[in-house]
């Protein structure tokens, strides 16, 4: 019996020292891909990185660390900055100055949400950011092929700040694209003012944020001086006016607009952007635009 009991106080120091060796010497499995050997592929698009398989391939998981042995790949995809810069001559007429009026942000009646297609959302805080980087509207913004403009490749709503700069919907960052590296016309619309388009092919890439200023010149859009309106200090605006957005500011725009007055918030009537739909919209603006519209 004795001898029974020695045996069995051997195995459990032998089974004690196995279990405190364990836990001395044990490792942590970390994610990881195990492969023969691998490369990482990239160009002014996309990075592209990858391990080469084994002829036995398996993914194991223990709920807590994941193990996979194999082929294994990530695509980045790298994006067009740019920067663009346009004038609307409706908040720019309410200033009377070289800062376009932030009424609409400034009495809270800038929505959160986009009016244009994507429905795309900002933080309100961003609207709380005053001075020439206060948000004045929403605005669109496409990206057109370069051998024919009226091809759209790529579109998205932006914010326009008092200064002209359109900005992504953080109301900081230059705009990003999913398009390759290439020239592109760059179109620009408002909700109440004529579109406007570069008058050249602009080459953007992703490595650095591409300016264009759409506002210094009437050479810089195309079709010239029938495609913006001359504000003086060298500013040249989009044409406001076009309530029913079909590119041009007709009688019909003026006629809806009458039906309209007195009324206040963020409305298409109201032409100026001062939050309130009123006679002036109509005498300063719109009377003196009829008959312009969208040049391409």
């Amino acid at each position: 019996m004795e001898e029974d009991n020695t045996k069995i106080m051997k195995q459990y120091i032998v089974i004690l020292t196995l279990l405190f060796s364990g836990s001395l010497f044990s490792q942590t499995l970390e994610r990881s891909v195990i492969g023969s050997s691998g490369r990482t592929l990239s160009n002014t698009n996309a990075s592209l990185d990858f391990t080469v398989g084994e002829l036995v391939i398996a993914t194991l998981s223990n709920g807590t660390t994941t193990l996979n042995q194999g082929f294994h790949q990530e695509v980045i995809i790298l994006q067009l900055k740019l920067s663009p810069v346009v004038f609307l001559q409706g908040p720019l007429v309410t200033s009377g100055t070289v800062i376009m009026d932030d009424s609409l942000r400034s009495n809270g009646l800038l929505p959160a949400t986009s009016p244009y297609a994507d429905s795309v959302t900002c933080e309100a805080t961003v609207f709380d950011i005053t001075g020439n980087n206060a948000i004045i509207d929403w605005i669109w913004i496409s990206l057109r092929d370069k051998n024919d403009p009226t091809v759209v490749l790529a579109s998205q709503s932006g914010l326009l700040q008092a200064d002209g700069d359109i900005v992504s919907v953080d109301g900081i960052s230059a705009l990003e694209f999913d398009l390759p590296s290439d020239s592109y016309y760059i179109a620009v619309n408002h909700r109440n003012h004529v579109a406007v388009m570069s008058a050249n092919t602009v080459a953007l890439g992703t490595s650095t944020v591409t300016s264009i200023d759409l506002s210094d010149a009437t050479a810089s859009v195309f079709g010239g001086s029938n495609s913006v309106v001359d504000m003086g200090n060298g500013i040249f605006a989009m044409i406001a006016g076009d309530f029913d957005e079909n590119g041009q500011i007709q009688n019909t725009d003026t006629n809806v607009v009458i039906q309209l007055l007195g009324i206040s918030g963020y409305s298409k009537a109201d032409i100026d952007m001062n939050g309130q739909v009123q006679n002036s919209d109509i005498n300063s603006i719109l009377n003196t635009n009829i008959g312009k519209g969208v040049q391409f």
